[in-house]
């Protein structure tokens, strides 16, 4: 069935949102841990930052999943409103460095407006083709024009930070991130025929469903959460190498080159289980390699296979977003990127106390995935299909009652932690009262 004109010229204008927006992302995200670190934040002091962001990102993600309705009704609005407000807020990054406060707050609140925008966006392409391959097709070509961008984009910032010393170079890099950005939020509002809302069939969710993105989502955190830690050690390691910090931008030059690449090179489910180890060996290579230059070709490797993650999880949920729900669907992957980023962070803060550690152990969690795709998912599996949905029906188990139990003790920790301070109010109040009854009667 061919698609509509609407439907083309919108693929044509979601391409160039993902191309303008991926400059604009390569910047701001790319240049961020660059920044800071050569700020003279120390690897405990950026963990800090951006654990509030994972944790918040986490709760926000499943918030919208369960109360998908509240984004439905007024989706044409919200969706244009964040899409701008979003980089408005994102620019204001390198004006806050000196007040680790302020910065955290507002890379928090930039990622939880990110994340709004991405459910938004997601839900909009789910809602907008009615055929899987559609959704597939437009997504790979966004995730090439978004990859060329950033190419773009960590071209420019690497010149701009050869060219001009910080902070003149952090301003300009923001700032012309900032520009191409609000041309993304153009191209995006241009999108003809934009719902004004979107209506979700009330039904139960199957099983299966469930179950089928469950193990998708785990497989995107702990892919996601070991590209976050090396995010964070690599170039504190590089660092330690003695290179100058162009050379850790030119990690993201190369990784973008092989991100577009890889956006086309895998196709299916096996090829997607082949990306996916060979990801993981190349991230345990990184802190055996002393030569800095050497990095920015193992970026190129390792930003290739990565995609082989970021289809699989793609190709899942386009799969299942009918029956789950197409708020729910893009709440599920956004969720992802957020659990991940908190996972790392906490794995950050509490156990790397160098860079080599954090890059060995994000090798670690990498492997939990390659777990879970060769055993829990049917087509990726090395054991038979049937076996493989019953090992994930059992993760999924595992994880739920995990899950209820960790909600019930939160419940339970806050009405015990408001009870003691309940206690400790009145106490302190009988206490004032005792002395002041004291001083009137002593007087």
């Amino acid at each position: 069935m061919s698609s509509s004109p609407e439907e083309n010229i919108a693929k044509v204008l979601l391409v160039v949102e993902a191309f303008l927006g991926g400059f604009y992302v390569s910047i701001t995200r790319g240049l961020f841990i660059p920044m800071i670190s050569y700020s003279g934040y120390s690897l405990g002091n950026m963990a800090l930052i951006l654990l509030p962001t994972g944790l918040s990102g986490s709760i926000l993600s499943l918030i919208l999943y369960r109360y998908s309705d509240s984004l439905t009704r007024k989706f044409k609005f919200l969706a244009f409103t964040t899409h701008v407000t979003e980089r408005v807020v994102w620019f204001l990054l390198p004006f806050l460095l000196g007040n680790i406060e302020l910065i955290s707050f507002t890379y928090m609140l930039g990622n939880l407006i990110s994340a709004v925008v991405s459910i938004f966006i997601g839900a909009l392409i789910y809602s907008y083709f009615s055929s899987i391959q559609d959704v597939i097709n437009v997504s790979v070509w966004r995730s090439a024009a978004g990859a060329v961008a950033s190419l773009l984009g960590s071209l420019f910032m690497t010149f701009v930070s050869y060219v001009y010393n910080p902070p003149q170079s952090y301003i300009i890099s923001y700032f012309a991130a900032f520009v191409i950005g609000l041309g993304s939020s153009l191209a995006f509002i241009l999108v003809p025929k934009f719902p004004s809302q979107i209506v979700e069939k009330q039904q139960e969710t199957p099983v299966e469903v469930i179950v089928r993105g469950h193990s998708a989502f785990l497989v995107l955190t702990f892919m996601l959460a070991g590209s976050n830690l090396v995010g964070l050690s690599w170039t504190p390691f590089l660092k330690s190498l003695g290179a100058p910090i162009y050379i850790a931008l030119a990690l993201s030059v190369t990784g973008n080159i092989g991100g577009t690449l890889g956006s086309f090179l895998f196709r299916g489910y096996k090829s997607y289980m082949v990306g996916l180890v060979a990801n993981t060996l190349l991230t345990g290579l990184i802190p055996f390699i002393s030569y800095p230059y050497a990095h920015v070709g193992i970026s190129f490797f390792t930003s290739l296979t990565f995609m082989a993650a970021n289809l699989l999880a793609m190709q899942i949920f386009a799969e299942v977003n009918a029956r789950m729900g197409r708020i729910k669907a893009s709440a599920f992957l956004v969720a992802g990127n957020y659990t991940g980023l908190l996972i790392a962070s906490m794995v950050a803060y509490i156990f790397v106390k160098d860079p080599f550690t954090g890059l060995i152990l994000s090798a670690i969690i990498k492997f939990l995935a390659v777990i879970i795709v060769l055993l829990a998912i049917p087509e990726t599996a090395i054991i038979p299909g049937r076996k493989a949905y019953e090992f994930s029906r059992l993760i999924y188990s595992i994880s739920l009652t995990g899950f209820t139990f960790t909600v019930q003790a939160s419940k339970e920790f806050l009405k015990t932690f408001f009870e003691a301070v309940t206690l400790m109010t009145l106490a302190l109040l009988l206490y004032i009262i005792y002395k002041l009854a004291f001083l009137i009667i002593g007087g």
